[in-house]
């Protein structure tokens, strides 16, 4: 276990006054240290640059703070930070979730144990606690292919780890399911990603029905249809296997709104 690790930690907030610094703490308490962190303020009309600026003058961790000035979405965010990092891996933390404190410690050292591999990731679950329990053993890996990606986005932002030489970034058009057609396009460039089976992050918001972009059921589906198809005009899909995975993923959809539309009334049984 190191103190220091060359990774860049890059965490994008936009009106994240409120949890911004639960999410730093979570970074401070990590058993290997980050070379630095990167926060990029995506235009907040809130007090989470101060907040964050307070932070800095007790904390031990490297903090930068990169402001923009229109806001881009978390995309844009994520890029500005990750074209400036001078570190070997990228970790991506949003400002509204937690690691665990060996989170770094485990991943670095499973990416450093499989050097051809440029991008990994971890389980989690969703909840805002920042209470974890200690892993006494190393987790197990497996391989995660673009096929199963495929089948659904494997990888929630904040478990994912790479190699900086990666020179893909998240598409700046898109504000939604940017972040599965990147996985997938690094996949598809690099090789299968290592999933480490092993629960490292709290995750505030669910997969799909949140409070955030996750709520907006058709936006979403939206994005993940157009990420297959660029991924066909690239040529990484057929337009068979588009086919295929695009009613795959609508019929998903229609599960997740149907879903969503049944909350409220087990909510009202209660």
């Amino acid at each position: 276990m190191t103190n220091n690790a060359s990774v860049s930690v890059v965490i994008p907030c936009f009106n994240s006054a409120t949890t911004i610094e639960r999410a730093l703490r979570s970074v401070e308490h990590q058993t290997t240290k980050p070379n630095e962190v990167l926060v990029v303020d995506d235009a907040s009309s809130d007090n989470t640059v101060s907040i964050i600026e307070q932070y800095t003058h007790t904390s031990s961790l490297n903090i930068r703070i990169i402001n923009q000035r229109v806001n881009g979405g978390p995309s844009v965010a994520r890029n500005a930070a990750w074209n400036v990092a001078t570190s070997e891996f990228i970790a991506f933390l949003d400002a509204d979730d937690q690691w665990h404190p060996q989170k770094l410690e485990l991943q670095l050292n499973a990416m450093l144990t499989n050097p051809a591999c440029v991008m990994s990731f971890h389980d989690h679950v969703f909840g805002s606690s920042e209470q974890f329990d200690s892993l006494p053993f190393a987790p197990i890996t497996s391989q995660a292919t673009l096929r199963s990606y495929l089948l659904r986005n494997r990888s929630a932002t904040p478990t994912v780890m790479l190699r900086a030489s990666v020179t893909e970034r998240f598409s700046n058009t898109k504000r939604y399911a940017e972040d599965y057609l990147l996985w997938m396009t690094i996949i598809a460039s690099h090789g299968n990603a290592l999933h480490i089976h092993a629960t490292l992050a709290h995750c505030s918001n669910p997969g799909y029905g949140g409070s955030g972009q996750s709520g907006k059921l058709w936006n979403m589906e939206r994005s993940e249809l157009s990420g297959f198809a660029s991924l066909w005009r690239t040529g990484v899909l057929s337009l068979s296997t588009v086919a295929v995975v695009s009613v795959w993923s609508i019929t998903k959809y229609l599960l997740r709104l149907f879903d969503t539309f049944l909350i409220p009334i087990r909510r009202r049984r209660l």
